[in-house]
C-alpha cells in the first residue's frame, strides 16, 4: 500500500473512531446507571442528560479545532485527535458518579470535534478522485456509527461499561502514537 492510500486509510479510521466514541454512551448509559443505584425503570432517562454537553461541544468545539489546524499542523491535530479522544474515554471508565461521566463525555465532544475540520480538508488534499475520497470517507464514519452499538452491547453482555469505554480510548491512543 503507498503512502497516500495508507494516510487515506488512517483518516478514514479516525471518521470511524470520532463517530463511535460519541456512540458509545447512548448504549451504555443504561448499564452505568444501574451500575451507579438508578432505578431500572429511570436509568436510561436519568442518564442521558450527562451526554448532551458531549453533542454540544462535538459541533461548537469545530470551529476552533479548524482554526488550530490553520494556525499549527493538521496532521499533529489529528494525533491529538486520536490520543485525546482514547485519553477521554478512558477516564469516562473511571467515573465514580453520573455528573463524572458528564465531564469525561465533554471532553471526550472537545476531542471528537476535531476531526471533521482537520481529517476532511486532509481527505480533500490527498490528491485526484476526492469525491471518491470523501464518499469513501463518509461510509467509514457512518460504519462508526453503525459498530458503536454493536460493539458496545457486545462488551456489555460479558463485562461492563466501563471496559466499553476503556477498551476503544486504548486502540485509539495506540493509533494515534
Amino acid at each position: 500500500m503507498n503512502a497516500q492510500k495508507l494516510r487515506l486509510l488512517f483518516l478514514n479510521v479516525g471518521h470511524f473512531a470520532d463517530h463511535l466514541f460519541m456512540l458509545i454512551f447512548a448504549k451504555a448509559a443504561f448499564s452505568a446507571g444501574l451500575a451507579f443505584g438508578l432505578a431500572k425503570d429511570g436509568a436510561y432517562v436519568e442518564m442521558i442528560p450527562y451526554g448532551v454537553p458531549s453533542l454540544i461541544l462535538f459541533g461548537a468545539g469545530a470551529p476552533l479545532a479548524a482554526h488550530l489546524a490553520d494556525k499549527w499542523n493538521r496532521n499533529a491535530m489529528i494525533a491529538v485527535f486520536f490520543i485525546g479522544i482514547g485519553l477521554a474515554s478512558i477516564a469516562t471508565s473511571f467515573a465514580t458518579s453520573p455528573l463524572q461521566i458528564g465531564i469525561g463525555l465533554a471532553a471526550l465532544g472537545v476531542f471528537a470535534s476535531i476531526y471533521h475540520p482537520v481529517g476532511i480538508a486532509m481527505v480533500v488534499q490527498g490528491g485526484g478522485n476526492v469525491g471518491w475520497r470523501l464518499g469513501a470517507n463518509g461510509v467509514w464514519g457512518n460504519l462508526g456509527v453503525a459498530a458503536a452499538p454493536l460493539i458496545t452491547g457486545f462488551v456489555l453482555v460479558d463485562y461492563d461499561w466501563r471496559l466499553a469505554f476503556a477498551l476503544p480510548g486504548i486502540v485509539s491512543i495506540l493509533i494515534g502514537l
